[in-house]
């Protein structure tokens, strides 16, 4: 069995890993870096950032517990070459671990196809063919923009720029209040930005639990970040000295002015058509439909990661590659289940969500009554469960370590465990975890830590 896999991203490297692991001949086409959106512009160096940043967003709570360093410096050119060698050596433990396994690395790019093969244009020019058995396309996505919205990469940047933190502009607007907006504007307001976001819809975090989203919003109002939401924009003009921004809400408009804006409206597949269409794969701009082992409306044609349109997300791309490869090598695999993929923004204090958030009944247990919290110094942030029947259906956390304990609740809906067997378990003391244990109790009807 012979595997072709257009794009090395999270996606592409997890399917050629795992298809080589089952026995397959795997040929793994990438034209820029290994690792894709995830490891060169997006999940690791944001990551880095954020945690470069973290000891100034976090002054004031030391400064209560008697440990002043009012007097950091920030050096913009050490921050960038640390997020530059987290993305690096992420990099190069894939180009490793592709090696390792014998996967067949094509650097080029895949410009057209035919029945069985693909054509590829390597970086010297050279074109060639290469047959399949089996392709996966794993292209990943681009930067969504608004429709009538130029970049200019200076003036009006995406995030791809704005990570690259070529300077700190004074005043900067950030587009859209998801997940990128929030981390970006907590990165550019801690390095000395006066940071406004604008948010169409009614919330940050549009479909996230709504009390969650309100009570991020007053914490980052609390950093200094200005917050519209219900607003969208009119018009941008550009000038030599930065932008005007025309903002609409309500029909009512305002002008603001900023030196630089940051489109942060998510992202969107990037769909090869000129390798679909001679195969006559089932595509649009919103991506490749599948069905729930990956495979498109063509039997040999796999479509996973972003490119697909589902679920834009590092980890669901782990996920999908390791099924569509055990479907294609006629492994018995479950179909992929979105549900309880879990959604994470690294905001500080972090969210996390998993699960259905639109039904059950809701109970909440505060951060402020969890004993390592206080200990830290920490007030702010929850934890909801969404329960029916006795069983956790969502979940959603605001708090410190939100995103290494949301898989708790990813765990106890995907097993189904009810709240009486949950309610059994011990947790370490002092712990952040236990709000989950106390939730649980909440849930039970008898908190022990909740008047």
């Amino acid at each position: 069995m012979k595997i072709l896999i257009i794009g090395g991203g999270p996606g592409g490297y997890v399917a050629a890993l795992s298809a080589v692991q089952a026995g397959a001949r795997v040929f793994l086409i990438e034209k820029e870096h290994l690792g894709g959106t995830c490891v060169n512009r997006g999940c690791i160096p944001t990551k880095a950032l954020l945690k470069a940043i973290h000891p100034i967003v976090e002054l004031k709570r030391y400064q209560s517990m008697g440990v002043d360093y009012s007097g950091l410096r920030t050096d913009l050119v050490k921050i960038r070459s640390h997020a530059q060698k987290a993305a690096l050596l992420s990099r190069s433990g894939v180009e490793y671990l592709l090696k390792k396994r014998e996967v067949q690395l094509i650097r080029g790019e895949v410009i057209g196809s035919k029945e069985g093969a693909v054509k590829i244009r390597l970086s010297d020019g050279e074109e060639f063919m290469e047959n399949f058995d089996k392709l996966i396309i794993a292209t990943g996505s681009e930067p969504s923009l608004i429709p009538g919205m130029s970049v200019d990469g200076e003036h009006v940047i995406t995030s791809d720029e704005a990570l690259l933190l070529k300077k700190i502009p004074e005043t900067l607007l950030v587009v859209g209040g998801g997940v990128i907006g929030i981390e970006m504007a907590t990165i550019y307001q801690a390095l000395g930005a006066k940071v406004s976001i604008v948010e169409m819809m009614p919330q940050l975090l549009p479909g996230e639990d709504a009390e969650c989203s309100k009570i991020l919003g007053q914490l980052l109002m609390k950093m200094g970040i200005q917050i519209w939401t219900g607003q969208k924009i009119e018009n941008i003009e550009t000038r030599p000295d930065g932008c005007k921004v025309c903002l609409n809400k309500d029909n009512t408009i305002s002008q603001e002015d900023f030196e630089q804006i940051l489109i942060a409206t998510g992202r969107k597949p990037s769909v090869p058509m000129a390798v679909l269409e001679p195969l006559g794969v089932t595509a649009s701009p919103k991506g490749i439909p599948v069905n729930p082992y990956m495979q498109t409306n063509h039997p040999d044609v796999y479509a996973i990661g972003d490119v697909n349109g589902v679920s834009l997300l590092a980890h669901t791309a782990f996920k999908e590659a390791k099924i569509a490869c055990s479907h294609i090598l006629s492994k018995e695999t479950p179909p992929m289940n979105y549900t309880t993929v879990p959604r994470v923004v690294y905001s500080i204090p972090e969210y996390a969500s998993t699960g259905d958030l639109s039904k059950g009944e809701v109970f909440s247990f505060p951060y402020a009554a969890n004993g390592r919290a206080r200990a830290c110094n920490i007030r702010e942030g929850l934890i909801k469960l969404y329960v029916e029947e006795g069983l956790i259906v969502g979940c959603a956390i605001l708090g410190e370590n939100a995103s290494d304990m949301i898989s708790m609740a990813t765990m106890a809906i995907e097993e189904k465990l009810t709240l009486h067997r949950l309610g059994e378990i011990v947790f370490p003391h002092p712990t952040f975890s236990e709000v989950f244990a106390d939730v649980i109790e909440v849930a039970l009807g008898s908190p022990i830590h909740l008047a």
